[in-house]
């Protein structure tokens, strides 16, 4: 089983960098099995990055008007017109490597909401929290892929 984890988002604008910190902590784990990867925005070249890839994990913050703390959801290939040209959703992506390489990866998504894009490095104490609720989150999915479960399984089990 190979697991890929991207955390995405601006690391120099406070909350936006939740992606960045939650691969930081996870990076202090040293996961069996699990790679990571850190990027300002979803590009192109991540739908041949994931290629290779049983499992792709995305980590994001949220806007502040998500309803939850921490979102997550399992993510199907669907490729979609965006009025940013340069914009890609983990859907996109993945939607990307099914149509350019034939595979198709299993996708899931955290969103950490976030309170203060503001210029900086430092996140607010709730995004913190959130952070630290995904790190816990995302341990213990890899386990779950690790036995044999699939990322649906995991999510509800994770929910439970």
């Amino acid at each position: 089983m190979k697991i890929l984890i991207i955390g995405y988002g601006n690391d120099s604008r406070n909350d936006d960098g939740a992606g960045w910190r939650v691969l930081e902590r996870l990076e202090d784990l040293r996961l069996r099995g699990v790679e990571l990867l850190t990027a300002h925005q979803l590009e192109v070249d991540v739908a041949e990055t994931i290629r290779d890839y049983d499992t792709v994990i995305f980590v994001d913050a949220a806007i502040p008007e998500s309803p939850h703390a921490v979102t997550r959801s399992v993510v199907k290939p669907d490729l979609q017109s965006h009025a940013v040209a340069h914009y890609l959703t983990p859907a996109d992506v993945l939607a990307l490597c099914r149509t350019l390489y034939g595979v198709e990866p299993k996708g899931m998504l955290y969103s950490i909401r976030g309170h203060d894009f503001n210029f900086g490095e430092t996140l607010s104490p709730e995004t913190a929290l959130g952070v630290d609720e995904v790190v816990r989150e995302i341990r213990q999915l890899v386990a779950i892929l690790q036995r044999g479960g699939g990322v649906a399984s995991a999510v509800e089990e994770s929910n439970a």
